[in-house]
């Protein structure tokens, strides 16, 4: 048995993990390929073969083999009949008497067929964590074979488990795993994501799996590093959720004693962040470069919002590459007001560029933390968009997340019966607290000078750690 003690924080969007020996803790190296070595992205590619890319590996691999290429879909036969019963001709002579003759029905086997697409190397999965919650999607099937959802994060969860055994030099049976404060504001939809993670840690190794609260977490990372009486809150908004801790710690003793006299005053959370911000600006910027808000044919009818909903969707926007839709498009550009977007939207659909747009409104949102404007820029083939965003328009693209976020962190002060003088400092960590307009927020409710930036990819996960000795 080791007595190393482990945290691990499996993200939405990056995770991490680290250990810890009582005296010191270390945030471990998970993916040399990455920005950030101690950074894992939670994306996971599975290849027609089998193969299991994990971490930045995964992104590239979709990219070199699934973008920008011709998707080609097939009614496919899947070899099985079901049963259909078909009513018969009725007997139209004038002795025919309905009231008095039992419908006769016909058994006929129908057979079974699928739109699959036929050509494509591998399926590229990102914010699995996000999906834990929804009890109806227990897995999918990736060529031919079925896999759970749970088995999916365990997949990622491995990579983090071999990483852990080989920084201990022997396997680590026990984790405390970070948790969101809510998965999802329903509480069966909450138990059902945690259940469904505990079931990923075990199948990648780990035995005795502990749950603790992420921002909690967050808040012992810090609290360990000083003696002083502290009431601390911390606001964790990563890739899937906004969550928020407010906590006190005693004056003094040393880390066992700082956090075996700490208290939760409040706690909340929403599952609104980086993801969510992603899509208001595709839907606000690129949308209309689609074609969103055009009309075509003799009665000007505006273009089905579902296509759109498909590009938000981008895992599932193959779909759409059908002949029918395909050739509709065709038919839409020639009559449409706007042919050019609806060229783009096609040429979107057919050549599977729906990866691509995520990336770039993603990377557009980092860039507005150092720069003031952007451009969105996306130039493959017909499609030639080059959009302009500036930091106040982003601003007040997610206005409603912000508010909604605002709303959580008011949450947890009412639930802590602190007021936002009372607090002593504001911890904040995860990637979306990097955004101008969500620091903005934070220093006008608490002051620039209480506000402290943790580390965004780890500090919950050296939390976590320290914790897992106590826990």
């Amino acid at each position: 048995m080791s007595k190393l003690f482990c945290g691990v924080d499996f993200g939405t969007t990056n995770s991490s993990a680290a250990l810890s020996d009582g005296d010191r803790t270390w945030v471990l190296e998970l993916d040399r390929t990455n920005d950030v070595p101690k950074s894992l992205p939670s994306l996971l590619y599975l290849s027609r073969d089998g193969e299991q890319i994990i971490g930045r590996a995964a992104a590239k691999a979709f990219i070199e083999r699934n973008v920008d290429r011709e998707v080609k879909l097939e009614q496919v036969d899947l070899d099985a009949a079901i049963e259909a019963y078909v009513p018969s001709e009725p007997d139209k002579s004038e002795s025919y008497r309905p009231m008095e003759l039992a419908e006769v029905r016909v058994t006929e086997g129908v057979r079974v067929s699928a739109t699959m697409e036929v050509n494509s190397p591998g399926r590229l999965f990102q914010s699995l964590k996000s999906l834990l919650r929804y009890r109806a999607f227990r897995g999918t099937e990736v060529f031919g074979q079925t896999y759970q959802i749970e088995e999916l994060v365990a997949m990622i969860l491995q990579r983090i488990k071999q990483s852990v055994d080989e920084a201990a030099g022997e396997p680590v049976a026990r984790a405390v795993f970070g948790r969101p404060v809510r998965f999802s504001v329903n509480p069966e939809e909450d138990a059902v994501a945690e259940r469904r993670l505990r079931v990923a840690a075990g199948l990648s190794g780990f035995e005795e799996v502990v749950f603790f609260y992420e921002p909690v977490a967050a808040c012992v990372e810090y609290a360990v590093t000083t003696d002083r009486d502290l009431k601390l809150m911390v606001v964790d908004i990563g890739g899937g959720t906004c969550d928020v801790c407010v906590m006190t710690f005693g004056a003094g003793g040393n880390a066992m004693e700082r956090v075996a006299g700490s208290h939760i005053l409040g706690v909340a959370g929403v599952p609104v962040a980086g993801d969510a911000i992603d899509r208001e600006i595709i839907q606000e910027k690129l949308f209309p470069r689609f074609g969103s808000q055009s009309r075509y044919g003799p009665a000007h009818l505006p273009i089905p919002q579902f296509l759109f909903n498909n590009i938000l969707d981008w895992q599932n926007l193959y779909k759409l590459s059908t002949e029918e839709t395909l050739n509709w498009l065709v038919a839409v550009e020639m009559s449409s007001d706007q042919p050019e977007a609806i060229g783009a939207l096609h040429c979107l659909i057919q050549r599977n560029y729906g990866y691509l747009v995520a990336r770039e409104a993603e990377a557009a949102k980092k860039r507005l933390s150092s720069v003031t404007e952007t451009d969105i820029a996306i130039m493959r083939e017909i499609i030639q968009i080059h959009e302009r965003l500036e930091r106040i328009e982003f601003a007040h693209i997610i206005e409603h997340d912000l508010d909604t976020m605002l709303d959580s962190i008011v949450e947890a002060e009412n639930a802590a019966q602190v007021n936002p003088g009372d607090i002593d400092y504001v911890l904040t960590t995860g990637g979306t607290c990097l955004i101008p307009a969500v620091r903005e927020m934070l220093e006008s409710r608490y002051g620039v000078d209480r506000l402290i930036q943790r580390d965004t990819f780890t500090s919950v996960a050296t939390g976590l750690a320290v914790a897992a000795r106590y826990a």
